[in-house]
């Protein structure tokens, strides 16, 4: 009896010692198999809703819950309608102003931070219906959305039952984020590398993603198979981590499953590589010349578009018609096939079909030559006018309408050919003319445009992302459902309303064609690679019969 009364001590004394383990052990295994099965269904889109489709969705469902996660203080000067605030850290506290996990909501923030980490915890919880909107507060008030300061209180309920170790472990990452919301700027970080590099960092992007280059001493985890590398994370939840993406919205995902998993001093890239590269700071694993045209490009870009004169360096048939009988020496360029061409072309056209144009640049040696390039419809010949103004050559326009314009206002085409006169072609920045080079070469038959038609049906079945790059006036008249405003003066500055995914299908549209097959060589060059041009714009659109919405 002494015996077993000493083995009972024994026992007593070592049982305390032994309790903790176990449960930090059942801690990581309910945490991590959360994990990997939220990694494993990630959000289509990754979660986000433009403010566009927002607007409308809040009209057509008036009971849509909207979730504010800003400080109360910045909810306090004006806000969505009708979103209740929950500031971020205070999220996992409050979920009984959410009690339904299958309940439709959006979160948002004031550029979209803090929401998509918001988002991303609530999805880990369990909430199968919850979305980001792109671009925040910022992007909200950018397209004269309605706001207000009223403020709208929450309904309480019993909050839904989830795994207590789950919900801690979401509690602590939400509540333990710090000052700046977990996020490192480009510049800050640059010099971090320099100075006191941080022990780890991840590149979450898709492995297509990285012919862009990537940031020297990264490793590449690509976030739809993050959780798969966590037995090669490190084993001190204290380490420095900065992950990046190429926006800042995916690689927000990924820290906050590692925060989530327990690491404590995790950070997010803010602007992702594309902040990075933008802002002229050294990338790895691209030729010196993609190098300097990611930044250079995007600068180009931005400098081309806002210089653009109000007609976007489009000119109608009759007006062409006009100058050539006050400047018949104006260089006319016919970027059709030859087959096209030979059927009939404007008189003294010179035929340099588009995917062969920059291969016979020695025929337009003069940066200062005044010329029309044409085609078909508009569409080529915008594409080509785009392409050579990014070059310098300033004075070449685009035929709007092309052929088919200059023929239905009945004026004449000819057969007879004109011998072009090649000289020496001009010089070019290297990296420049590389880029669109490539870039010619590659363009497929279809030229990248998409009919009003087969426009319809994909909206049906398989929505692409829709950029409408008109003005504000035109928007007011009305836009074609589940469309995204980034008008085309501004286009390569609100980059932030592109799609978060360079493959994600996209289709860019305009009032007749020519402003989207310019924004839609700006995305392409930019390494989007599924962007097409809604041919005929809304005028084709509504010749179709198909509608436009009004907010």
């Amino acid at each position: 009896m002494r015996k077993l009364s000493l083995i009972v001590l024994v026992l007593s004394l070592l049982l305390p010692l032994a309790i903790p383990f176990a449960p930090v052990a059942a801690q990581e295994d309910v945490v991590q198999a959360r994990l990997a099965a939220y990694n494993a269904n990630l959000p289509a889109g990754y979660g986000n809703v433009s403010v566009t489709d927002l607007s409308i969705e809040m009209i057509e469902k008036p009971d849509l819950r909207i979730v504010d996660v800003r400080q109360p203080e910045e909810y306090a000067e004006g806000h969505l309608p009708g979103a209740i605030n929950i500031p971020l850290r205070d999220l996992a506290k409050n979920l009984d102003l959410l009690p339904d996990l299958n309940e439709e909501m959006v979160i948002y923030c004031g550029t979209a931070f803090r929401s998509s980490i918001a988002m991303t915890a609530l999805q880990i919880l369990g909430y199968t219906n919850v979305r980001n909107m792109a671009g925040g507060f910022k992007a909200w008030t950018a397209e004269e959305f309605a706001v207000t300061t009223d403020e709208f209180e929450g309904e309480r309920s019993a909050a839904p039952e989830i795994d207590p170790v789950l919900f801690d472990a979401v509690d602590a990452a939400l509540s333990g984020i710090p000052e700046g919301w977990g996020s490192v700027t480009a510049e800050n970080l640059n010099i971090e590398l320099i100075e006191n590099a941080p022990e780890l960092l991840i590149d979450v992007r898709k492995v297509g993603e990285l012919a862009n280059g990537f940031i020297a001493g990264s490793v590449h985890m690509p976030l739809e198979e993050l959780m798969s590398f966590a037995g090669e994370l490190p084993s001190d939840l204290s380490t420095s981590i900065v992950i990046y993406c190429a926006v800042g919205h995916r690689g927000n995902m990924a820290a906050t499953m590692l925060r989530t998993m327990g690491y404590t001093n995790v950070r997010n890239l803010a602007g992702g590589f594309n902040g990075w590269a933008t802002a002229g700071l050294p990338v790895e694993g691209a030729a010196p010349a993609t190098e300097e045209s990611v930044f250079d490009l995007a600068g180009a870009l931005d400098a081309y578009i806002t210089s653009l004169p109000a007609s976007f360096n489009g000119i109608r048939a009759a007006d062409l018609n006009a100058l050539l009988a006050e400047d018949p020496e104006i260089l006319l360029v016919d970027v059709r096939t030859a087959d096209e061409f030979d059927e009939g072309h404007l008189a003294g056209a010179i035929n340099v079909p588009l995917i062969e144009l920059t291969d016979h640049l020695d025929l337009l040696p003069d940066l200062d030559q005044k010329m029309v390039i044409y085609c078909g419809s508009g569409h080529r010949s915008a594409m080509a006018m785009a392409l050579l103004n990014l070059l310098g050559y300033e004075n070449a326009l685009s035929l709007l309408g092309g052929v088919k314009a200059w023929t239905t206002a009945e004026l004449p085409v000819t057969t007879d050919v004109v011998a072009a006169e090649a000289g020496t072609a001009p010089e070019f920045d290297p990296d420049l003319f590389a880029a669109i080079d490539a870039y010619v070469k590659a363009i497929p038959a279809g030229f990248y445009t998409i009919s009003a038609d087969d426009l319809n049906i994909a909206l049906i079945e398989n929505a692409p992302y829709l950029l409408d790059v008109r003005t504000p006036e035109e928007i007011a008249k009305g836009v074609i459902q589940g469309a995204v405003h980034a008008e085309l003066r501004t286009f390569v500055g609100q980059m932030s309303l592109w799609p978060t995914d360079k493959a994600q299908p996209t289709v860019v549209y305009c009032g007749s064609g020519h402003r989207s097959a310019i924004a839609m060589v700006a995305m392409q060059l930019m390494g989007y690679t599924d962007v097409r041009s809604l041919a005929g714009g809304t005028n084709g659109w509504t010749a179709k019969e198909y509608p436009l919405v009004t907010n």
